[in-house]
């Protein structure tokens, strides 16, 4: 099966929908794609770089959303989350307008260059915005129909977009169910042990299951949550199922398994909850994303020795 860039895989099926839907705006704030530049030498006149301007950008993207638009905005994670919190929460979800950020660099994506472009944050930070819907990619299809997505929902939208290459995944479930769903069940054995993760991460708990099932003969299903807000009621049913539930996050701190824990206390859901993230700490080393997971354990070996030891418990 070839792999996709996640990217390429956005911005082709943008590229589509604004041939036929003259209202579809794109802002950079000086960041690029290769998928994207043909967004730019189509349609000149419904692309705009308003520079290294974040704040600015969220304006002018209201400002076109209120007139009619359905308006996309581009750039690094943390600059179109953080930066921009306020602008996000006031010019855009509390006037509910059509505007989709789409952010790259989740997680340790640009882990050389520090703190400053590591996306650990902006899940938990638009989290707290009302009426934000947050998408996360793990895979091409997927990508794509968040673009269909975001264009009928006529509302603010926060899409994380991975910056690898992957292959898509086998789902249980039709597009269209996953969709409506806002989850997949990626590797379904009937086990009793489930692992809950979102974008890479869902690729890795992928190898971690086959592995369990390859070396040690021990199932475990595996749900790439790719909708992390609002979460749908229908995955608290399906944790009723396990024994034993591994939530993994590429962020400080996994508001998956936040907005999970709560779930399973108010519905007194039997379940053991073990969550696997980036820790509390800040990370300056001078190494690649693969290098940056080992060091705060979220790779496939270390995630391997937690499951084990924890179900030893």
């Amino acid at each position: 099966m070839s792999k996709a860039d996640m990217r390429d895989a956005f911005f082709e099926r943008l590229v589509e929908a604004a041939r036929e839907d003259e209202r579809i705006i794109v802002l950079s704030a000086d960041h690029g794609a290769f998928a994207l530049e043909k967004f730019q030498e189509e349609m000149p006149d419904r692309y705009f770089n308003v520079g290294i301007a974040e704040q600015n950008m969220v304006g002018v993207a209201a400002g076109l959303a209120s007139s009619g638009k359905i308006v996309f905005i581009y750039g690094i994670t943390p600059f179109v989350s953080l930066r921009v919190l306020e602008q996000l929460t006031l010019d855009v979800a509390a006037m509910e307008l059509p505007v989709n950020v789409i952010s790259v660099g989740a997680g340790f994506t640009y882990s050389t260059d520090g703190p400053t472009h590591q996306g650990l944050q902006d899940v938990a930070a638009v989290s707290t915005i009302p009426g934000m819907t947050i998408l996360n990619s793990s895979d091409p299809i997927i990508t794509r129909a968040f673009v269909d997505f975001a264009i009928k929902s006529g509302k603010p939208n926060y899409i994380r977009i991975e910056k690898e290459k992957l292959e898509n995944f086998e789902r249980k479930e039709s597009l269209r169910d996953a969709m409506i769903l806002g989850y997949s069940n990626i590797r379904n054995k009937d086990s009793r042990i489930l692992i809950i993760s979102t974008g890479l991460l869902s690729n890795t708990s992928l190898e971690v299951s086959k592995h369990f099932e390859e070396n040690l003969s021990i199932n475990l299903d595996v749900i790439d949550l790719h909708r992390i807000r609002p979460i749908n009621e229908m995955l608290y049913k399906e944790l009723n199922k396990y024994d034993f539930l591994f939530v993994l996050e590429e962020a400080y701190k996994s508001t998956i398994a936040s907005d999970l824990l709560t779930i399973i206390n108010d519905k007194g859901i039997k379940i053991k909850l073990y969550t696997l993230d980036a820790g509390n700490k800040f990370h300056f080393d001078a190494a690649g994303r693969n290098e940056i997971s080992k060091i705060v354990k979220l790779d496939q070996e270390n995630i391997i020795n937690v499951i084990i030891n924890s179900m030893k418990k």
